[in-house]
């Protein structure tokens, strides 16, 4: 009877002790602050993450994080570029300590990584030659139209949503990044690069004798084609993220956040307000 209760006992012992390793092993807020930076990976994709004059960093997402570091105390930022894809696979690999790159978030992607608290809502986009000669107006189309050769992002959801919509392999040109889909586009070897909406308005502004940005004008486009964007985490990195949400629900939507992003071409209408009641998500981001 003895063994048998101290049997018991040491295996409740040792539950209780994997309990209190696996609570004080989160310790990521305390790295960061003991670190004294915040590591932040990102891909190149105007307007929401983009290098500007003297290497700095600049776009919605970063303008973003850096008022949600301030307001967690945080002054000092690394930022880490990596191309589209591997910016998920990086964060695993703990190269970063969180990804602001105006990542949409998927079901697929919250199997792997843990999203923040959406800051904003946006429709898919395309971007066409000027004049739009193949008359292109809908992600359906460009899965109809078997003539047509669309460029996307290795990795985004555009890549995947029109590979449901029933797009083929020979009518896809998949890119590294928005600017090698807008020079296919531009030399002819694409008709359209499929991207979010701000970011082929964003496109097409700074090349207006080149592009047009063209909205997805199909019926189901206001119901379905709506994605969110967010910051992504490492599961494991419970304290920080509940930090980073607890500080972004006093930045996002205030006047400082708004006059930040609306230098990226975002408005009040692109944000969605904390504790908002969000649009159901259709799975979409890049």
């Amino acid at each position: 009877m003895q063994s048998t209760r101290t049997k018991w006992f040491l295996i409740l012992l040792a539950g209780a002790g994997l309990a209190i390793f696996l609570f004080q092993s989160d310790d990521s807020l305390q790295q960061v602050r003991q670190r004294g930076v915040l590591r932040i990976g990102y891909a190149v994709e105007a307007p929401y993450a983009f290098v500007g004059n003297g290497g700095t960093v600049l776009g919605e997402s970063p303008a973003t994080a850096e008022l949600i570091a301030r307001q967690m105390g945080i002054t000092q930022i690394e930022w880490i570029q990596v191309p589209f894809a591997d910016l998920i696979p990086s964060l695993l690999e703990r190269r970063f300590d969180l990804i602001a790159a105006g990542l949409f978030i998927t079901p697929e992607r919250s199997r792997q990584v843990a999203f923040s608290h959406p800051t904003l809502r946006v429709y898919p986009g395309l971007l066409v030659r000027k004049g739009n000669p193949q008359s292109i107006h809908a992600y359906a189309e460009l899965a109809a139209r078997k003539n047509l050769k669309v460029a996307v992002l290795s990795g985004s959801v555009e890549q995947a949503r029109l590979l449901q919509l029933g797009l083929t392999d020979p009518q896809t040109l998949v890119m590294p990044d928005a600017q090698a889909g807008m020079a296919a586009v531009a030399s002819g070897s694409a008709d359209v690069l499929a991207l979010s909406l701000p970011t082929t308005r964003w496109l097409a502004t700074s090349n207006p004798q080149l592009f047009d940005a063209v909205g997805d004008s199909g019926e189901h486009t206001r119901d379905v084609l709506l994605d969110q964007v967010a910051m992504a985490f490492n599961p494991r990195d419970k304290t920080l993220l509940a930090k980073w949400d607890e500080a972004a629900d006093v930045v996002i939507g205030s006047t400082e956040h708004l006059s930040a992003i609306n230098n990226f071409g975002f408005t009040a209408q692109d944000v969605i307000a904390p504790g908002s009641d969000s649009t159901k998500l259709a799975g979409g981001a890049r």
